[in-house]
């Protein structure tokens, strides 16, 4: 059985906890071992980042040196944050000044990052560890007449050369996923666009409008929801269908991919934390 250390970030555990309860026990019914990682901080993206490199690599470099101590690959459920530590990584790797610079810090808690350890978000985790047909093969309860709109978003994709996820242009492992458990994937205008999130500390507005745009867009296909690997994206294309500026039609119910996954492979609703969305995906869980 794979195993890798859990890093969840931030906001998952205090905004999106049923992320965190989905991703355990999906991966575990599909073969996957988690540990969570402990006295974790957090890695600091983008507004570390725009403040100071050598802090941004430092908390980021803290977190890759928890898993060399581990012994242990680490698997990234945020898109930010696993950007954030395929960067830093990247960086360490190939700047030995850098690396120096940070290990010094690290010295303090007795901890060294050497390069053993690799990062890798959720999606590459069902494309390479576990794979397309073993999802399907788990499948006991498949979607029918499901229409179901991928959104990949920013940081999970791109830089391409360096996160290696998926191609940033046209990423496929979503829309996989949705046809391995039984749903019709849907093209729309902006797939592979921003959610506006991360606009959302300097603009509010606009990044709210960006978010609103895709929402429409995906209107426009008639997709009976949206499905999610990055924490701030769900938080994002939830919370713009609701105060002002959001359109009075129907919502469309935003999932996380393990709590699309689920259900299909036997799991039941609240053990995937559904109940906890705010836009109730009801119609989607009974599309069987």
């Amino acid at each position: 059985m794979k195993e890798f250390v859990l890093y969840t970030g931030c906001t998952t555990p205090v905004r999106l906890p049923a992320y965190e309860r989905a991703v355990h026990v999906v991966l575990e019914k599909l073969g996957i071992k988690l540990t969570t990682m402990k006295d974790a901080n957090c890695c600091g993206a983008q507004y570390i980042e725009s403040v100071s490199h050598t802090a941004f690599s430092a908390m980021c470099g803290r977190i890759l040196a928890l898993a060399e101590s581990m012994d242990l690959d680490i698997l990234a459920i945020c898109g930010a944050c696993s950007g954030s530590l395929k960067h830093v990584k990247h960086d360490l790797d190939s700047n030995e000044e850098l690396r120096n610079e940070v290990n010094d810090i690290l010295e303090e808690e007795g901890l060294k990052y050497t390069g053993t350890v690799q990062v890798k978000h959720l999606l590459q985790v069902f494309r390479e560890d576990i794979g397309y047909d073993a999802i399907k093969s788990a499948v006991v309860n498949p979607y029918k007449d499901l229409r179901l709109a991928a959104h990949y978003g920013c940081h999970v994709t791109r830089p391409e050369e360096i996160v290696q996820v998926d191609d940033a242009e046209n990423p496929t492992i979503i829309d996989r996923i949705i046809e391995a458990v039984g749903g019709t994937p849907v093209d729309y205008t902006g797939k592979t666009r921003c959610c506006g999130g991360p606009l959302l500390a300097m603009d509010d507005e606009v990044g709210n409008a960006i978010g609103r745009d895709k929402i429409e867009n995906i209107r426009a296909e008639n997709a009976d929801g949206i499905v999610t690997a990055c924490v701030f994206c769900d938080i994002q294309l939830t919370q713009v269908q609701f105060g002002e500026g959001a359109s009075d039609k129907p919502k469309i119910p935003c999932m996380t991919l393990p709590q699309l996954l689920g259900p299909a492979i036997g799991i039941d609703s609240e053990s995937l934390g559904i109940q906890l969305n705010k836009i109730s995906p009801q119609a989607i869980l009974e599309a069987h």
